[in-house]
């Protein structure tokens, strides 16, 4: 369509049909109804999609038909309907196939298994009415101890998760959806989550072209249709925004020095980085200053409160407000619209969805991604025919957070461990699963103990505990073997460990390889994701 006709849709809107094309939100629930008032009303932009909104592939196509329908109905542009699809994240979780996630596709060199698995959560996704993945994360891990970032990575090397993030977005092309690299330009070196507060980090611009932007460079030159920003600050690049409200870090370097064209989306502005240092209005028009095509509101259901409708209406009059006001000049809101209507007629609109999927060849992929990872970090054994005795060293009360309530994250209903008992008792016939208070006498035993990690959004899987539980342990059974269903950077605190397997993945199918590996079933990979541990 030509910018003529594109001009021409924008010019039929009202101003608040305007304000809320340029809106990414959330609803509680699995009824369309809930967005009906945002569509008719507003001319909302788009949606952003969880596990509380569909928990199975026939929920969300009802789901989808349903806001197609209302959309239909107001004569309204597709909705970017957009999810976190991302492997160590996951939607309709329970019957995807999430597989094991971005740090156990990174640990090989070859890319082959990173565009497998992305072009099937293309296929799934858009099978269930869903247009765009929010991913790959091409963050780099630079820092083991990043609360959130973790198993969502593929490595800490800028040059592998590079090749990955590219691989990833071909994937979900051939696919047939949507692709959005997160979390630009990088949060894989800092102390914070940035769903509670305002990380930082400290470096020049030359070190992160060299490392945190490599990966979005990679991204870009495969097609990247999308861009999510971070709410992170990097004061030697502007001292006073997070890089979501910065136009330096936005125009400057991604538009003009990264040449990036596409959509720029915001992370949610819900998050704790924001919403404890900025009113909701005064982000919001920050950030469409500093060059924020569509605002993402993707946690306004969090509070899990009847007011998310109001919160969202007040921050849409609040930028219809700076517009009239002359604080927010119309050209930015136009600027933004012209990318965003062009960008759906020549995108959006063609796609097709709720193509059957075949979910047993689909986690096929899976499970040989999954076992390609399975790696022995340090050490190895072989179990022989005497008892194994098999030790959780997660207590059951850290699984509580696992059903994340805000439905981002693993969503997963069982932890990795019980995958990997079950699978290691069905391999071996003298499996032993025990406490701490049975540890055998004999120091010698055949000792197993098995750790784990999810990554969640706001909050921590419990670690303390686990941790402190296999530093006692190793310390009386050094030839006992840790089973890590996590990336290996726990591997950290225990340098005494003698034998380190590590899945690094929580997943199912990662536990159950791991089992495999361990019981002498499968080989292990020779592969590696990481540089910081040896």
């Amino acid at each position: 369509m030509s910018k003529q006709q594109v001009e021409q849709i924008i010019q039929s809107w009202s101003l608040k049909e305007k304000v809320g094309q340029l809106f990414i939100l959330a609803f509680p629930g699995k009824s369309a109804q809930q967005a009906r008032v945002m569509i008719e009303e507003y001319n909302l932009g788009g949606c952003y999609l969880s596990q509380d909104n569909a928990e199975t592939f026939e929920e969300a196509r009802q789901l989808n038909q349903d806001l197609q329908a209302i959309l239909a109905a107001n004569n309204r542009l597709p909705l970017l309907s957009g999810v976190d699809q991302e492997g160590a994240w996951g939607v309709l979780v329970g019957e995807s196939t999430t597989g094991p996630g971005n740090l156990a596709l990174g640990v090989n060199d070859a890319t082959d298994n990173t565009k497998s698995m992305y072009q099937v959560f293309g296929q799934e996704m858009r099978s269930a009415g869903f247009n765009c993945i929010l991913g790959p994360c091409c963050d780099v891990n630079f820092n083991p101890e990043s609360p959130i970032i973790d198993t969502r990575s593929f490595g800490d090397q800028p040059n592998k998760v590079s090749n990955h993030s590219a691989a990833a977005v071909h994937g979900l092309h051939a696919g047939g959806i949507l692709a959005c690299g997160k979390h630009f330009p990088g949060h894989g070196d800092t102390h914070g989550d940035t769903h509670r507060d305002i990380p930082k980090v400290d470096k020049s611009l030359a070190v992160l072209k060299e490392q945190d932007l490599a990966p979005f460079q990679a991204a870009i030159d495969a097609g990247v249709d999308l861009i999510m920003t971070s709410h992170i600050l990097y004061p030697q690049i502007d001292k006073t925004h997070p890089a979501t409200l910065s136009s330096v870090i936005l125009e400057e370097i991604l538009r003009e020095q990264m040449k990036f064209d596409g959509i720029i989306i915001s992370d949610s502005m819900n998050m704790g980085a924001i919403v404890n240092h900025y009113t909701p209005v005064d982000a919001a028009v920050k950030a469409m200053k500093a060059g924020i095509t569509m605002i993402m509101l993707s946690e306004e259901h969090y509070d899990h409160s009847d007011s998310y409708l109001d919160k969202q209406l007040a921050m849409i009059h609040g930028i219809i407000d700076a517009v009239e006001k002359g604080e927010l000049d119309s050209s930015v809101i136009d600027k933004a619209l012209e990318r965003i209507v062009q960008f759906k007629l020549d995108k959006l609109v063609p796609m097709d969805f709720y193509q059957q999927q075949t979910l047993e060849k689909n986690q096929s992929v899976a499970d040989s991604c999954a076992l390609a990872a399975v790696t022995w970090i340090r050490g190895g054994v072989s179990l022989k025919e005497k008892p194994v005795y098999l030790l959780n060293a997660t207590p059951q009360s850290a699984y509580g957070n696992l059903m994340n309530p805000r439905g981002i994250g693993p969503n997963q209903a069982v932890g990795g461990y019980a995958y990997f008992a079950d699978q290691l008792v069905a391999n071996l016939s003298n499996v032993i699963e025990i406490n701490r208070a049975e540890l055998p006498v004999e120091r010698d035993s055949q000792l197993v103990i098995v750790t784990e990690n999810h990554p969640l959004p706001g909050e921590d899987f419990a670690q303390v505990e686990a941790q402190q539980t296999v530093k006692e342990v190793i310390a009386d059974y050094p030839n006992a073997v840790v089973v890590a269903l996590r990336s290996p950077y726990d591997l950290l605190r225990y340098p005494e460990v003698n034998h380190y397997l590590c899945a690094h993945s929580a997943r199912p199918e990662s536990a159950k390889a791991a089992a495999k590996v361990l019981s002498g079933q499968l080989p292990p990979s020779t592969g590696q994701a990481v540089s910081l541990v040896k």
